[in-house]
């Protein structure tokens, strides 16, 4: 939903909005809503992300989430083939045994075991990794150690919940940035293309696109011709009653919701899904909350709901509208003519599957209603969208060289960036002997390059190295960027973080989005970035109001227990858009 109409049409389109009585408060609002859907999104993630390091940051507490860690990415990196089907069979027995936080030992076991049973060499990998690295726990009754004010708190997220936010951090973070930012310029625009559809436009023209003849026509319809002419799209609608301004506003809105709920989608389910591939379909709902059951002679219905998560509906406020599946649901079962009940266990699960004009319907105050819920239910981190990229780089510094992320994955081509801006200074100065930078200088300029390099510029492929290279090539002989050949993600918040300094604005070309950048990286840049240093990491208010530094190896488990209280929270009095096509939040567990 991006905007392909250049200044000069900013006049024909707050016309055609001003015609149906749009105003500037109207379009401030659905921006407001869009900035709280994306805070919301981002604060699920980070929250994540945030617990997964104070567990590794205090080993002490006696959990060694590490070590847990580590054996699951030893798992989840062995690949057979030939054996695909069996791989994902140990992989699911592994992490089981992980969420009964059963020991290393336990696991090994097991894996003999399995062994005796499945044919799979990566058993054999996987037991001799084990033994390489020396992973080694016991088993854990909570994994918050024994803390007085913890230690009967459960684990807030799974372990492969845990490992994924590692594991995929660039990954998650660049799809979080590669979202259409809703500003006013575009949502003006997806209203007048509302407008401009709704005015049947295209009903007079002919099979090549030319304006038809009006001598055939009617005074009324040669009226509506001129006027689409003159593209007076909102005269036509007007006039012809096609089209409220309530209707109007509401149908962006749910147009918005529905690529917005896709998009949470894709980047929640690269944290909860250990199966997930990125190719999932718009409006792919979980439907795992309740089953329909049929006995054998069809004479008895039960339905089931697991306690859990029946317990999370009750915190999103959304009881009522997980009775109204459960009607539609039984509705599907009566009427349905094959009502068998499994052959095991009697139960017959009944998805409810949405059509096309219910997806939109449900989608329209998606948003309003998502965004106030979150108002009420934020831990309160990001007031504003520009606090949303102080926490990426608090969380890429954290990571800077762990193994387990992939922000270690980064290193070598920030590295390479960095080695380029060495050797222009070099070249400015004349001079092989310039001042060495300190250790605080040289990790804040080696994490601006890995912003630069994998959170600035668009779909970047780890294995390919080639744009790296051109910008090395680009900094060692002092040139601009060619915007032509660099797409930028979509939504450029983390500029401010990067070494680069867009020119002129922005184009976009099929969807994407790309930037003239300049990589003059020059001391005044350089000292820029050491102020903006400072405000990390960032902190977050304890249960007594106090702010306490996250991420920081002198910060005390407050930062655990606040997160603790936060995600197991009590009831919201705003309910959540349950059956909208925004994925639940990540705290609600999964089953």
């Amino acid at each position: 939903m991006n905007s392909s109409y250049k200044k000069d049409d900013e006049k024909l389109i707050n016309l055609n909005l001003e015609i149906l009585g749009v105003r500037d408060k109207d379009i401030d609002s659905i921006v407001k809503e869009t900035q709280n859907v994306t805070k919301m999104v981002f604060e699920q993630v980070f929250l994540v992300m945030l617990y997964t390091r104070q567990l590794i940051l205090h080993p002490e507490s006696g959990a060694n989430v590490k070590a847990r860690l580590k054996l699951i990415d030893i798992v989840f990196s062995v690949e057979d083939s030939s054996n695909g089907s069996e791989i994902s069979k140990i992989r699911s027995e592994i992490l089981q045994m992980m969420e009964a936080n059963k020991g290393s030992n336990d696991v090994v076991l097991k894996l003999l075991l399995l062994k005796d049973k499945i044919k799979a060499d990566a058993i054999d990998e996987i037991l001799s990794s084990i033994q390489d690295t020396q992973i080694a726990f016991a088993p854990l009754d909570n994994i918050h150690g024994i803390e007085p004010d913890l230690k009967d708190s459960k684990k807030q997220y799974t372990y492969y919940e845990m490992y994924a936010s590692l594991k995929y951090t660039m990954t998650i973070f660049q799809k979080f940035l590669n979202s259409t930012v809703y500003d006013k310029s575009i949502i003006k625009t997806a209203l007048f293309e509302k407008i401009k559809l709704e005015s049947n436009a295209e009903g007079f023209k002919d099979d090549h696109g030319r304006w038809i003849s009006e001598y055939s026509l009617s005074d009324e319809k040669k009226k509506m011709l001129n006027l689409l002419k003159k593209e007076h799209y909102a005269e036509v609608i007007k006039e012809g009653g096609l089209l409220e301004k309530k209707t109007l506003i509401q149908g962006v809105r749910a147009d918005i919701a529905i690529k917005l709920g896709a998009w949470a989608n894709d980047v929640f389910r690269y944290i909860y899904d250990d199966n997930y591939s990125s190719n999932m379909l718009y409006g792919t709902k979980e439907t795992n909350f309740f089953n329909i059951a049929n006995d054998g002679n069809n004479s008895h219905v039960t339905i089931t709901v697991d306690r859990a998560p029946l317990e999370d509906i009750y915190k999103l406020n959304q009881l009522q509208q997980l009775m109204d599946n459960i009607k539609i649901a039984l509705k599907a079962s009566f009427e349905s003519k094959e009502r068998t009940a499994n052959e095991n266990v009697g139960i017959l699960a009944i998805p409810y599957v949405e059509k096309k004009h219910e997806t939109k319907l449900n989608n329209e105050n998606a948003l309003t209603i998502l965004s106030e819920w979150y108002t009420e239910n934020s831990i309160g981190l990001f007031r504003k969208i520009d606090q949303i990229p102080k926490a990426i780089v608090s969380i890429i510094d954290f990571d800077l060289y762990n193994s387990l992320s992939e922000v270690s994955r980064c290193l070598d081509d920030a590295r390479r960036v960095q080695d380029a801006y060495n050797y222009s200074r070099q070249t400015k100065t004349q001079s092989k002997n310039i001042s060495k930078k300190s250790p605080i200088k040289d990790r804040n300029e080696l994490i601006t390059c890995i912003v630069s390099l994998y959170l600035c510029l668009g779909t970047y492929n780890y294995e390919n190295f080639s744009r790296a290279r051109t910008i090395v090539s680009n900094i060692e002989n002092n040139e601009r960027i060619n915007s032509n050949n660099y797409e930028v993600l979509k939504n450029t918040m983390m500029f401010s973080w990067s070494v680069f300094e867009p020119i002129g604005q922005p184009e976009w070309q099929h969807n994407r989005l790309y930037w003239k950048l300049d990589t003059n990286f020059d001391e005044d840049e350089q000292n820029k970035m050491m102020y903006r240093f400072k405000k990390i990491p960032i902190s977050i208010r304890n249960s007594e109001g106090r702010r306490v530094r996250i991420l920081s190896e002198g910060t005390t488990e407050d930062v655990l227990e606040t997160l603790v209280n936060f995600v197991s929270n009590q009831p919201s009095t705003k309910p959540y858009p349950y059956n909208s096509s925004f994925p639940l939040p990540l705290r609600i567990r999964k089953k």
